[in-house]
């Protein structure tokens, strides 16, 4: 009976265009804005990725210093060098295809060294910042062990080891395993805002069981099922549905848009199912309250929904850390900000602490909400129908 019940639901849940266009549509037309929005200036200026060069060796040049580049390229994965000459360095520059010209082999200096190494950009940014840091450093270096050979030629094995220390305190990572900024969190409480659509569902299922409002739902009432036995396999069906719905979503910020949510799938489906049941219960619970028409709870269930996607900041961003700040308590009970805090949470910490702390709160809003609606279903009553 149960598999039947929740087979023609899912069919009947298929054909619900309303919930089709806001629940399916509309997302991802939504996050197709904030990826035109956004999606640049995430890949120029958050996104790590390899810095292409050019290097221009010429005359008598440093070797120490190419060999830097080929560590960098190689091993460190920083940069992606093209060794070409003077003229295509200064085409592939001004068309955009690297971002610096490293110079080796410049005229020497009066105190014999070798040619020198110059850096040429033409225009400032992070990508750029970080080649002159690179310059920068070799050349401090350089100076310090030439001081050291020319006064103190013994201890220069000592100075090779004390640079080789002070490597050693970078650890080595993955910028792309953590994507946390601002930008992210827009995608994060969009995400979080289909799940909470699931509140119209939820309650398109309260309505089609409250006699006094449709005439299917006065038919259930007096068939011989429990009440029971035919409103959980309606609720698993709509459930179901709008889990499809979020994992849709989610499967186009991630590889249409390349949106990158993370590589934590068995969690992130998860946080999408159990989105999917507090939306859903959400709007089980405002329709079976009170008594009134269903215009009016779908309205507070559309108030419910933009007001908590906004304070996870899907209209502001940052919101979150701002209710963090003055009202923390309305962030451990914000439906939205317990779905965005759980997908960031995957890309941000190590550990799964905080992630189960969110999804633990979420699990005890579904009960505390699942617990009220069927006790106030159970003790409704009609006279006459």
């Amino acid at each position: 009976m149960f598999f039947r019940l929740y087979k023609y639901s899912l069919l009947q849940s298929t054909r619900d265009r309303l919930a089709l266009f806001w629940n399916l549509i509309f997302p991802i037309v939504l996050g197709s804005l904030f990826q035109a929005a956004f999606g640049n200036y995430m890949e120029k200026e958050i996104l790590f990725q390899q810095i292409p060069v050019a290097y221009v060796a010429e005359g008598e040049a440093d070797g120490n210093f190419t060999e830097l580049l080929k560590i960098l390229e190689e091993e460190n994965e920083m940069v992606t060098v093209e060794e070409v000459g003077r003229k295509e360095a200064e085409k592939l520059l001004q068309k955009g295809d690297v971002q610096g010209i490293y110079y080796n082999g410049e005229p020497q200096k009066e105190d014999g060294d070798k040619g020198q190494v110059s850096l040429v950009v033409a225009e400032q940014g992070i990508e750029q910042t970080i080649l002159q840091s690179v310059l920068e450093q070799y050349g401090q270096n350089k100076s310090t062990l030439l001081q050291i050979a020319a006064k103190n030629p013994a201890g220069l094995p000592e100075a090779l080891a004390l640079l080789e220390d002070k490597q050693a305190f970078v650890k080595e990572g993955n910028i792309m395993d953590a994507p946390t900024n601002n930008m992210m969190d827009y995608f994060y409480s969009l995400i979080a805002m289909n799940c909470l659509m699931g509140a119209l569902i939820g309650l398109t299922a309260a309505v089609e069981f409250k006699a006094d409002l449709t005439p299917l739902a006065a038919r259930r009432v007096v068939a011989s099922t429990s009440r029971f036995g035919v409103l959980l396999p309606d609720l698993a069906a709509k459930i179901t549905m709008q889990f499809f719905y979020i994992m849709f979503t989610i499967a186009y910020l991630s590889f249409a848009l390349k949106v990158p949510l993370g590589e934590r799938w068995a969690f992130i489906l998860l946080t999408a199912m159990v989105g999917s049941m507090l939306g859903v219960i959400l709007g089980f619970f405002i329709g079976v309250v009170g008594r009134s028409q269903q215009g009016i709870k779908e309205g507070i269930c559309i108030v419910i929904m933009l007001g908590s996607s906004f304070f996870s900041g899907l209209m502001v961003g940052g919101m979150p850390r701002l209710i963090e700040t003055y009202v923390p308590v309305f962030n451990h009970i914000n439906p939205a900000t317990l779905i965005t805090k759980a997908l960031y949470s995957l890309n941000m910490y190590g550990n799964l602490a905080q992630y189960a702390q969110s999804m633990g709160k979420m699990g005890l809003l579904i009960l505390t909400l699942g617990i009220g609606a069927f006790l106030l279903v159970r003790r409704e009553r009609y006279a006459s129908i």
